[in-house]
């Protein structure tokens, strides 16, 4: 499944009709840790798609900082927080704290799919160790 994180409704809806109009059915939910979360089937999304979305996207996460900019008071603390969609083999998602300067340079590099696929490959050492060398295990 592809997730796709947004903080406000408008990029989110965005993002929904985006999807739409290239002929996918997107799931939306709100999630316990203040966010909106649209979700795909990854076996309907090929590679020249997903390049697409995930271009669309990084438009839209562009508009969702900018609305988050636009609520913080000039006076205000500005409190930014970033994080990364950590997806269990238990099927719980969480949140992993990751500092908004370092998240912003690994994105500047990594598309949306390549971060989570980083993540998830890291997520499956833990939860299922292989004491293989890596040569040993293909």
């Amino acid at each position: 499944m592809l997730e796709y994180v947004f903080f406000h409704q408008q990029p989110m809806l965005q993002c929904c009709d985006f999807v739409r109009q290239r002929g996918l059915d997107p799931q939306m939910q709100d999630s316990s840790e203040d966010s909106l979360i649209v979700s795909l089937p990854e076996d309907s999304v090929d590679d020249n798609l997903a390049d697409e979305i995930d271009n669309f996207y990084d438009s839209m996460m562009d508009l969702d900082h900018e609305l988050f900019s636009d609520t913080v008071e000039p006076d205000s603390d500005d409190y930014q927080t970033a994080g990364v969609v950590v997806n269990l083999a238990d099927g719980k998602t969480v949140y992993a704290d990751v500092p908004g300067d370092l998240l912003k340079r690994v994105m500047e590099i990594l598309s949306p799919q390549e971060l989570g696929d980083f993540v998830n490959a890291i997520v499956d050492a833990v939860e299922k160790p292989d004491d293989r060398s890596l040569c040993q295990r293909k």
